[in-house]
């Protein structure tokens, strides 16, 4: 195993040799990596990060013990952590596994960046590749989810990867590497342990092999999806368009696709869609604009042309900017930096506002005679509903009311023109 180890990481290293950060629990797996790591003739300077999630009270205690007199025995620098998992788990809203994958994952790269390791790695076995490929089929998922887990994603390398559990727990037992066992392994209430220990069970019995041929399974799929990446980066621009911070996708390249079902997913899913509303989406293609979904920072729109993507953050109440100047010798309000306004300062009453619409507002526009409703001028501009949203209504008060003097980032009211006889210009534009 050590042989087949140092290729492993040496290939995954492809020449490179920043210092490691090595993920250890102190299970089987990961004090079997430091094992490799300590006895691997590259010789790459490393340290170890030892996460306790407080999760097991005592045992977790213990995990760390283990893993810290190992490290001080050997001279090896040691990183420790301690999590209130569960109460993370609540307050976000996620399971307890999500939650201890976004706590260590937050702390390792808090970890390399502050010390300059250049890769982590993690001690993940053929078993857990196979176990992740199901779990993800189960809970639906495209080709990606069925790769099950990539030697490497960005610094984090597995060469662990291609080691079966059973053999880790040979290699461990013959060169007496010490370990702790996780007693929630064998809670089969748990979706992966399940697997398994019940499902893997039957898997042995039609096929005592499995192992080896879902691996080699995953390893077809992964170049299948390799050869789909390059074909969506192709068709990508024929189908989305970039509008500001919003994405477009065009209704009817879309429609003229032929697996448009696939296209839609893939465009959708680094959005956190899910394929449910990626189908509700294909099936709002021949509804009315309007229709909307929501994933956890995004924003689906059905508008009129298009399906539009906006970021949910960049809802946030817009600020006023307002400078004034002099009015220089000819000058044209229509030459304007984008989502930029003129107006007669001498006009307007400071300090001006802001506010998001409301129906029942009015104001003349720009060119016209009459007032008109904002809802009819933004009907007009076909603006949908984030745009709206995202409009500022600019006033002032005074004794007499509220006087609209512009809708921004798109037309003045009539009145605060320039003309001729503008001495003052005033700059108006929104900044979130």
């Amino acid at each position: 195993m050590q042989r087949a180890f140092d290729i492993a990481l040496e290939r995954l290293l492809d020449g490179r040799r920043g210092p490691l950060l090595l993920a250890v629990s102190g299970g089987c797996d990961s004090m079997t990596m430091l094992h490799l790591v300590r006895h691997c003739p590259l010789q790459l300077p490393f340290a170890v990060a030892h996460v306790n999630f407080m999760l097991r009270p005592g045992d977790c205690d213990a995990d760390e013990a283990l893993v810290r007199a190992t490290c001080s025995a050997a001279g090896i620098p040691f990183y420790t952590k301690k999590f209130n998992t569960a109460a993370y788990a609540d307050e976000k809203g996620v399971s307890i596994e999500m939650a201890a994958r976004e706590l260590r994952y937050g702390w390792f790269s808090e970890l390399m960046a502050a010390h300059g390791y250049g890769y982590l790695l993690v001690a993940h076995n053929q078993n857990d590749g196979a176990e992740t490929m199901l779990l993800n089929m189960l809970r639906g998922t495209g080709l990606n989810g069925i790769c099950g887990i990539r030697e490497a994603n960005g610094n984090i390398l597995r060469p662990m990867l291609g080691f079966s559990r059973a053999s880790i727990e040979a290699f461990a037992a013959a060169n007496g590497i010490a370990f702790r066992e996780d007693i929630t392994n064998g809670d089969t209430a748990i979706a992966r342990n399940r697997i398994r220990h019940n499902v893997f069970a039957e898997f042995e019995k039609i096929n005592p092999s499995y192992l080896d041929t879902l691996t080699a399974d995953m390893a077809r799929w992964r170049q299948a999806a390799g050869v789909l990446d390059g074909l969506f980066a192709e068709r990508r621009d024929a189908l989305c368009s970039t509008e500001g911070d919003a994405t477009l996708i065009s209704i009817s390249a879309l429609a003229a696709e032929p697996h448009k079902e696939y296209w839609m997913y893939r465009i959708l899913e680094p959005f956190g869609f899910t394929s449910s509303q990626v189908a509700d989406a294909l099936e709002a293609i021949g509804a009315q604009s309007g229709k909307e979904f929501t994933s956890a920072k995004y924003r689906l729109l059905r508008d009129r042309n298009f399906f539009k993507i906006y970021p949910l953050e960049a809802a946030a109440t817009p600020t006023l900017e307002v400078r004034v100047f002099d009015a220089p010798e000819g000058f044209d309000p229509r030459r304007h930096p984008e989502g930029v306004l003129y107006a007669d300062a001498d006009t307007l009453q400071p300090p001006l506002q802001v506010r998001p619409w409301r129906q029942g507002d009015r104001f003349t526009p720009l060119g016209m005679h009459g007032s008109r409703l904002v809802s009819d001028f933004f009907t007009d501009l076909k603006l949908d509903l984030e745009q709206k949203q995202r409009a500022g209504i600019v006033f002032w008060n005074d004794a007499s009311g509220e006087h609209i003097a512009a809708v921004a980032p798109y037309r003045i009211d009539d009145r605060h023109k320039i003309t001729t006889a503008t001495r003052r210009v005033a700059e108006i534009k929104l900044a979130l």
